[in-house]
This record gives structure tokens, C-alpha cells and sequence, in this order.
């Protein structure tokens, strides 16, 4: 384990953990990553989405992707609901900004819980449609 420097303040702190973080999970596999989001072993500092943005690949993460979206429900979950679209989006090759519409009803539960309900139902629709033009 790596020595832990002394901090400043909380964001040197924040900054270098996340980057330990990150670090950690460069040496997992994709298939590795998406077991530890089924189980809900989400990070702190949401490095496990960004890491997935870099390596994994919209076949094999959409699926599990989708289904953190439909069951983290809550104000208590938003930020990783937000980091969790931010990567399928990302894998879907949409930018961060602007922010696409559809990845705020996805994310935000503003709207209602059956409102976001339905804009992953669409989400997962855009993502069956480039799924299978890319067979093509």
C-alpha cells in the first residue's frame, strides 16, 4: 500500500486518493469492473465509471450499466446514477458537453421515478439500434 502523504486540505486529499483509486482499477479487467458494479462497489470517488469509460466497450457494459440506471433510484444515489450515464453515454460516443438531453431524464429524477423509468427505456432502445448497426 502506498504511503499516505500528508494534505493541505481536503481536495489535494480528495485528488490524490481518486488517483490511487483510478490507478487500482487500471489493473482490472473490463468483465472485472462491471462484477464489482453489479455487486455495488462503487467507489467514492467514482473513479470504477471513468475507468469503465476508458476501457470497456458498449456490448459488454450497457447491460449493467442499464441496470445500475433503473435500480439506483433515490437522492442518495444521483451522483453515481450521474457518473453511471456519464460513461454509458460516453461509450454510446455522446460528448459531455453539451449535455444530451435524454442522459438528464436518465440520470436526474426530476421529472418523477416513472419519467426517468421511461427515458432509460428509450436509452436502451438507442442503444439496441447502434448495437445492431454496428453487425451490420
Amino acid at each position: 500500500m502506498a504511503n499516505i502523504p500528508e494534505f493541505s486540505n481536503w481536495q489535494d486529499a480528495w485528488e490524490w486518493h481518486a488517483q490511487q483509486t483510478q490507478n487500482d482499477f487500471a489493473k482490472l479487467s473490463e468483465a472485472k469492473l462491471l462484477r464489482k458494479i453489479q455487486k455495488r462497489q462503487y467507489d467514492p470517488y467514482y473513479q470504477i465509471w471513468y475507468s469503465l469509460r476508458e476501457m470497456g466497450s458498449l456490448a459488454n457494459s450497457a447491460p449493467v450499466l442499464l441496470e445500475v440506471l433503473r435500480r439506483e433510484s433515490g437522492e442518495a444515489q444521483m451522483l453515481h446514477r450521474y457518473h453511471c450515464a456519464a460513461a454509458l453515454f460516453h461509450l454510446l460516443g455522446y460528448p459531455d458537453d453539451p449535455l444530451p438531453e435524454l442522459r438528464q431524464r436518465v440520470q436526474w429524477d426530476k421529472q418523477g421515478e416513472p419519467a426517468r423509468q421511461e427515458a432509460i427505456d428509450e436509452l436502451e432502445q438507442l442503444i439496441q439500434t447502434q448495437l445492431a448497426g454496428n453487425k451490420e
